[in-house]
C-alpha cells in the first residue's frame, strides 16, 4: 500500500524538490555536490522532472526494506558471474574480500543479521589462516 493515500505522493515530491533545492545550495556546491540528472528510462513517458515524473520514479525506487542479498556471487574463476572464490577474495584485485550479504546466494528466512554475524566470523578465521595466525 506504498502512496495508496495521494497526499503520500505529494509530501514525496515535494520533499524531492526540496533535496534538490538543498543539493544547489552554496553548502552542498562548495563540496561539488551535483544531481546525478540522466533521467530514468522507466519514466521516460513523462515530462523530465515534471511531478508525474517523480511520481513515476518514487514508486520505481519504492520497495519493502528486505534485506538484498546475491550481489557478489561466489563461484569459481570460470564463473564469468562470479565475483568472489569460496574465501571470499574478489577476482582480479589483489588484499580484497567481500564479507557481507552479498556473497549469499539465496535470502534467509528470517533477518540476514545472524548470517551475516557468521559471514564475519568465517572471514576473519580464513584471514588468520592465510597469515597463519589460525591456532587448532
Amino acid at each position: 500500500n506504498y502512496y495508496s493515500d495521494p497526499l503520500d505522493m505529494k509530501v514525496m515530491i515535494q520533499s524531492i524538490k526540496f533535496s534538490l533545492k538543498l543539493g544547489q545550495s552554496k553548502f552542498f556546491r562548495k563540496f561539488g555536490a551535483k544531481f546525478y540528472d540522466r533521467p530514468l528510462e522507466f519514466c521516460k513517458r513523462f515530462k523530465t522532472y515534471s511531478d508525474a515524473y517523480w511520481d513515476c520514479a518514487a514508486r520505481y525506487f519504492t520497495y519493502p526494506l528486505y534485506h538484498d542479498v546475491g550481489t557478489c556471487k561466489m563461484g569459481p574463476a570460470s564463473d564469468s558471474q562470479s565475483v568472489v572464490d569460496s574465501r571470499l577474495r574478489v577476482y582480479g584485485v589483489k588484499g580484497l574480500r567481500v564479507v557481507d550479504a552479498s556473497i549469499m546466494p539465496n535470502l534467509v528466512s528470517g533477518n540476514t543479521n545472524a548470517a551475516c554475524i557468521m559471514i564475519g566470523e568465517k572471514a576473519g578465521d580464513l584471514i588468520k589462516e592465510d597469515w597463519g595466525l589460525l591456532y587448532g
